[in-house]
């Protein structure tokens, strides 16, 4: 459990500290906010809007990271954990797409959402992958040696 906790609570605040670098430089780039204005406009001020945005994207990349978890079970292959985290990502990815960036309803902001899912999921499914690799190559090492 206190792995859970710590996968979750590092993804939630890289995530943040990402998207403020990312969102600082747009603004200083652009004099805009990276953010819907009808999303902002549901909230009292854009800080308190951007408090929200960066909130659900904390937990976003929280969940995805907390994800990573299932490729440490022993039990299901390496095709069932993949499939159980891409189905993780998604039920966290696609409602907060939908809410502050209006995946539903615009193009950039699928096109986007889901370049996101794929680099995210590819790049923690790739690492993931060779860590599974090294593990087999560990054992048959060791069963190897046993055998000698």
């Amino acid at each position: 459990m206190k792995n859970i906790v710590i996968l979750f609570l590092n993804g939630f605040c890289y995530s943040i500290a990402i998207t403020l670098c990312v969102d600082l430089f747009v603004l200083v780039i652009t004099g805009n906010p990276v953010m819907l204005p009808e999303f902002a406009e549901r909230y009292e001020s854009e800080t308190i809007a951007l408090g929200v945005q960066l909130f659900l994207v904390g937990v976003m990349s929280g969940v995805t990271a907390t994800g990573t978890a299932i490729f440490e079970l022993k039990r299901p292959g390496i095709l069932v954990q993949s499939v159980l985290f891409l189905l993780l990502m998604l039920a966290a990815w696609i409602p907060v797409a939908c809410y502050v960036w209006g995946f539903h309803k615009y193009v950039m902001s699928m096109v986007s959402t889901l370049a996101s899912i794929i680099v995210t999921y590819g790049i923690c499914w790739g690492i993931q992958y060779k860590l599974c690799r090294r593990d087999v190559q560990e054992i048959n090492q060791r069963l190897n040696r046993k055998e000698m």
